[in-house]
């Protein structure tokens, strides 16, 4: 079991180390090191280095402190001290905490409402602009991995900021903040969706030019579609995807009918994807830009990176059966197994390659037949033998198959020739524990020797009458 202890407790430790021992402070922080560690404390949290002082002495402490003092209204001061904080903040984790348990929050939020108001007087004064974004800057910094922070006046200040603000550098900032504050937080995305959210990104969207903005703009919409905070066992993520892509799904699609390359036609592609919850919504994609995708994988088709953001999509609109006819009706089998062939070195792009086969033919004979006639069957052994110990690789892969003949088993042959037998069961040597069930139903499937655990067996007890 991990143990925790304060920043004081090690703070007094090394401190004995100097004083007691007689230790260089270096030699002094090694041996505290070594003891914690030895008994199992986790030091994550810890700040380490002593060489300014401890306690109250930390760099992190003094600059806190020099921030109340400070009047609020020497906003020169005040900066140097906040790029002070954020260097420290960015160092790790530890540096963080201590700063959020010295108060290090609650001041900068007070001076991040006296400097937007100050803007809202004078939004045109280039001071009041920069003060402002290294406020939010040191928000950022602060609460990176920290998002406990936030609290009501937090999350009202959020808002106020995306309802009444133009300037599109302090609009980054904001936008950056909001995605600190949503990772790893589910609380946090409940209470800031709630203010209604989705009026400020659908207007963010439609402004042009700005590819910061909207990459911004975008990381926040899937941020808000997460499910990663492991201290609740139910959330709302499905019901802000789903509210979400009832809005954005439109603005999106247009976006990337303007936007099919790089830089941004990456971050479309997969903040869609991340939205498509519902059948309706992957039928409304694909009746208002579809086609788009045919598009986007000629244009980028040498592209790793695009090419897998595109698989994420294929395989998100294939969930509604009749997008996925259409899909197939339109010619993209031959695509995606070109794909597959393209890029069966990169494992990433294999994988979510082989994902996207085995959605477009699950319970499609039809789309079976095509897959083999296109080749599928080769690059689909050559990828599993390429990648023997990639997990992702080996598990779609298997899905492919067994999605490919399980309604047509005339197509085993092809697979049988190419030694896909073979391939499954050292599949099922390395990963039997992670998806053994699965490469054991490939194999029933394929029609090969093949040992099914029974998952459940009577003991034989007599009834009663």
């Amino acid at each position: 079991m991990v143990r925790i202890i304060s920043q004081e407790t090690y703070d007094e430790v090394v401190r004995e180390n100097i004083e007691e021992f007689d230790m260089a402070p270096e030699d002094a922080i090694k041996e505290a090191v070594a003891q914690f560690e030895a008994q199992g404390v986790d030091l994550s949290n810890i700040i380490r280095d002593l060489s300014l002082g401890a306690g109250d002495n930390h760099l992190v402490s003094v600059t806190v402190s020099k921030l109340k003092e400070l009047p609020k209204n020497h906003n020169e001061a005040i900066s140097k001290e906040l790029d002070v904080l954020i260097a420290e903040c960015n160092k790790d984790i530890a540096h963080r905490v201590r700063a959020g348990k010295e108060g290090a929050y609650n001041i900068l939020l007070e001076l991040l409402s006296a400097s937007y108001n100050s803007y809202i007087q004078s939004p045109n004064e280039k001071e009041e602009i920069a003060f402002l974004k290294r406020v939010l800057a040191s928000l950022i910094a602060l609460m990176d991995s920290q998002p406990d922070l936030l609290e009501s006046k937090g999350i009202d200040l959020i808002k106020s900021i995306l309802d009444n603000v133009e300037n599109q550098e302090i609009l980054i900032a904001t936008l950056k903040w909001i995605s600190v504050c949503c990772l790893k937080h589910e609380i946090n995305r409940q209470k800031i969706f709630a203010k209604d959210i989705i009026e400020n990104l659908k207007t963010l969207l439609k402004i042009k030019g700005n590819i910061k903005l909207l990459s911004e703009t975008l990381q926040v919409i899937r941020r808000l579609t997460l499910d990663d905070d492991i201290r609740l066992e139910f959330g709302k993520a499905h019901e802000r995807a789903r509210e979400l892509g009832l809005h954005l799904l439109e603005p999106l699609t247009l976006l990337l009918k303007e936007n099919t390359k790089p830089p941004l036609v990456s971050e479309l592609m997969l903040t869609s994807a991340s939205l498509l919850v519902r059948h309706e919504l992957c039928a409304a994609v694909a009746e208002r830009g579809g086609d788009v995708l045919f598009t986007v994988l000629a244009d980028n088709f040498e592209n790793a990176a695009v090419v897998q953001q595109a698989g994420k999509l294929i395989t998100a609109l294939a969930g509604n059966d009749d997008v996925k006819r259409q899909l197939v009706k339109s010619g993209i089998i031959p695509i995606i197994v070109s794909i597959l062939a393209r890029h069966s070195s990169n494992p990433t792009v294999a994988a979510i390659t082989l994902k996207c086969i085995a959605a477009l033919s699950l319970r499609e004979s039809a789309h079976s037949r095509q897959f083999v006639d296109a080749g599928a069957a080769e690059h689909v052994a050559q990828c599993m033998l390429m990648h023997p110990a990639d997990r992702s690789v080996q598990k779609n892969g298997c899905w492919a198959v067994r999605n490919i003949v399980a309604r047509s088993r005339d197509l085993n042959v092809k697979f049988l020739e190419l030694g896909i037998e073979s391939i499954l069961n050292k599949a099922y040597e390395l990963f039997s524990k992670d998806f053994g069930y699965d490469i054991k139903s490939a194999l029933r499937d394929l029609e090969c020797d093949v040992k099914l655990d029974e998952q459940w067996t009577g003991k034989g007890v007599q009834l009663e009458q």
